[in-house]
């Protein structure tokens, strides 16, 4: 293997990460509302919907110990699931402010997820950020590439393996408990409604 190799490749992939930051922090600012989709309105439910999942570590965050802590947890985690699919498959494709509010929730999300895992876990479990970071910089690749097949394989898989992240530190956190809770919750509201009717 040529020695010139082994540094273009890893030189190479900081550079494209660098112009994804890049590109991501004027989407937040100037770009706010605007659309980056060159393909306009093309809707994928995989790619789209799949922002829904982000209410289940929120879920699983659920403490009835520390159920004002829970609230606001929760809260944030439906929060993103509701911008998540209003700016991938409501707005997609158009101008509007709910891209501009999706790209700021899920930057601050990933941040405060990435601190959260260093804080309640360990170092090291910052590591369980990289594989949806990794989805997430392939997907704007997609769309910078106008791969539109692309795009929509990654961006689920953004999706999917941030829920999974998220959802495994607070599994890893919290157990079984947060499930319980919402559980017990839910069976407690079924039953008010059962004695309104």
């Amino acid at each position: 293997q040529h020695p010139h190799s082994r540094v273009a490749l890893p030189l190479f992939l900081a550079m494209g990460f660098s112009r994804t930051v890049t590109t991501h922090l004027r989407n937040m600012t100037l770009n706010f509302g605007k659309t980056c989709m060159p393909w306009g309105v093309k809707r994928s439910v995989c790619a789209g919907c799949s922002g829904v999942l982000f209410v289940l570590p929120g879920v699983v965050a659920f403490r009835e110990a520390d159920i004002e802590n829970s609230r606001l947890v929760l809260v944030a985690f439906v929060t993103q699931a509701v911008l998540s699919v209003m700016s991938d498959y409501v707005s997609t494709g158009k101008d509007s402010l709910w891209h501009g509010l999706d790209r700021w929730m899920s930057s601050v999300m990933t941040i405060g997820m990435v601190w959260y895992a260093h804080n309640a876990l360990s170092p090291k479990h910052v590591a369980i950020a990289m594989p949806p970071l990794f989805c997430l910089y392939h997907s704007k690749n997609a769309i910078a590439r106008g791969n539109w097949r692309g795009y929509v394989m990654w961006h689920t898989a953004w999706h999917v393996s941030a829920v999974a992240a998220c959802s495994w530190v607070m599994w890893l956190v919290n157990g079984w408990a947060g499930l319980e809770a919402v559980g017990k919750l839910s069976g407690v509201a079924s039953s008010w409604g059962r004695a309104e009717l």
